[in-house]
């Protein structure tokens, strides 16, 4: 059949068989009538749900955390127009944070755009710089086309990838994703050769490596070597392991166990997770990899490319480690002393105080943070066992996440309880998406660090940067709110109360107003970020 030829097969059926073909078994999205509802029935007659939003951005973030759950493209379905535009953010939290993304747009059809000016867009143009790859879902061989987009959102590396629905031109074909790394065998002997016989290596842990967990915990377990993590590498160790030293983001928490390594050995280290700060150890530094990555963030460092577990086992292999066996810990547990020195600042609900006892109250459950300064009394504080424990949107680091990951999250774990830590200035952002949660029924707990401020942006503002009115908000009863969209809530302004009030919260949502006094963040931010 010629590439111009129509199948038999019309692309809305078409993508819902690529899509059943490529695992995918839930939708996400705000669809905008005709070709959108198409999709979803045809969708639906192959056993893929679908969850309606009440925005673009979080039905991708939606998406996204879901894919990165269930191991699949998570996938988002958008009108044109305002739909796609509206949907941009999402796009670039997945490509940016790594999350497996596929949004199919509805377009003012290519044979009407000489005629038809209402909601036309170069809607490719809009999505290229924010996706890793972008083209039409056309009529020829749709379901080829959409698992491979599908594929090549799943990665590696893991992104957005967007499809323009136009079921009257053949369409563009997805390239597949990028094989993995060859083992560089020069680079890995010159690696070792800089390990040899170095004392003090420490391994910091990023993104990429999650998908090499179980293989990089049988390497690191005992040891003995200290191992710093990403946001979105928590979990790879076990926070309570002895290797475990806690948090990499490339500020102050981590300089004093940096300062004394040797040698810095960067596993699935990606220059999107850091924050935008010199690289000012002089210890080599060591990147391995399974992905192509750019080395300049961390300046003169050696690349070796293969499969992670393979190759920090040989680098470390030939490096004679003498730190005591718990140095990980001794170094984790310091800092979070140095953080909490300060718990008791001001006479309200501190942040970290907060977070203890909603982790008292949960245990080790499913957990998403949104940006902001609580995420910095958050991350450290909060034991994570496995990967992919906590969801966080890092390489962006868009407020406005957290609440429809949750909602992601949960629907990937049916009957899992998922807590979602949220500041009020990210809720006001997503506040609609607690009639989601509601009509749902999901077992997700919001937790609403309450400020009336975007505390992180406060706390950065000098004279001349503007008065209160650029950071402070009126007061929200957000309890009032959630009950009034059928979530169950409650208001806390001590410790005690927060316990209580979780104790009550049930199986099903849950919101609880956290009224904190800010003042103690000043000391967090001093201690994390220098």
């Amino acid at each position: 059949m010629s590439p111009g030829s129509h199948t038999s097969v019309s692309p809305a059926v078409g993508l819902a068989d690529g899509l059943h073909a490529a695992g995918v078994r839930r939708l996400f999205g705000m669809p905008g009538g005709g070709p959108n509802l198409e999709m979803i029935g045809a969708a639906a007659e192959r056993g893929i749900g679908f969850t309606l939003a009440h925005g673009e951005t979080a039905a991708c973030v939606m998406a996204g955390a879901y894919g990165l759950l269930t191991g699949t493209a998570g996938t988002a379905l958008v009108t044109r127009g305002p739909g796609l535009t509206s949907a941009t953010n999402g796009l670039a939290q997945a490509t940016l944070d790594r999350s497996p993304l596929l949004l199919v747009s509805d377009c003012v059809p290519g044979g009407q755009r000489a005629r038809i000016a209402h909601q036309r867009l170069d809607q490719l143009a809009v999505a290229a710089p924010v996706t890793l790859w972008n083209g039409t879902l056309g009529h020829h061989d749709p379901a080829a086309t959409v698992a491979a987009a599908a594929a090549l959102a799943a990665g590696p590396p893991s992104g957005a990838v967007h499809l323009d629905y136009d079921p009257g031109v053949p369409g563009d074909v997805p390239p597949p994703p990028a094989p993995p790394a060859a083992p560089d065998r020069a680079a890995l002997q010159a690696a070792t050769t800089l390990a040899a016989g170095r004392r003090r290596p420490v391994v910091v842990l990023g993104v990429e490596a999650v998908a090499h967990s179980a293989a990089l915990r049988r390497v690191l377990a005992g040891s003995g070597i200290p191992v710093l993590t990403t946001y979105q590498a928590t979990g790879v160790l076990d926070a309570q392991a002895p290797e475990s030293a806690g948090l990499f983001t490339n500020a102050a928490l981590e300089r004093p166990l940096l300062e004394r390594a040797d040698l810095i050995v960067g596993v699935g280290l990606d220059p999107v997770e850091p924050v935008p700060a010199g690289w000012v150890y002089d210890a080599p530094t060591v990147l391995l990899t399974a992905t192509e990555v750019d080395p300049a963030y961390f300046g003169s460092a050696t690349v070796v490319d293969g499969p992670p577990a393979e190759t920090l086992a040989a680098v470390l292999g030939a490096c004679a480690p003498g730190w005591p066996g718990d140095a990980g810990q001794r170094h984790r547990r310091a800092r979070l002393a140095d953080l909490a020195a300060g718990s008791r600042d001001g006479a309200g609900l501190h942040p970290i105080d907060l977070v203890r006892a909603v982790h008292d109250s949960t245990g080790d459950v499913q957990l998403t943070v949104d940006a902001g300064a609580h995420m910095l009394a958050t991350m450290p504080f909060w034991p994570v066992t496995r990967p992919h424990g906590i969801l966080i949107s890092n390489g962006l680091a868009t407020m406005g996440y957290a609440l429809p990951a949750a909602i992601g999250a949960a629907l990937a774990r049916p009957g899992e309880q998922v807590v979602c830590l949220v500041g009020d200035g990210g809720l006001g952002m997503t506040l609609m998406e607690l009639e989601t949660l509601a009509r749902l029924a999901l077992p997700v707990t919001v937790v609403v660090f309450d400020d009336t401020a975007l505390s992180l942006i406060e706390l950065k503002q000098r004279a001349g940067q503007g008065d209160a009115g650029a950071v402070r908000f009126t007061p929200v009863d957000f309890a009032a709110v959630a009950a009034a969209m059928g979530v169950p809530a409650a208001v806390a302004d001590d410790a005690g109360g927060v316990r209580a009030a979780l104790a009550r919260a049930g199986d099903g949502p849950f919101l609880l107003d956290a009224r904190i006094d800010p003042a103690g963040y000043r000391h967090i931010i001093e201690v994390s970020r220098g």
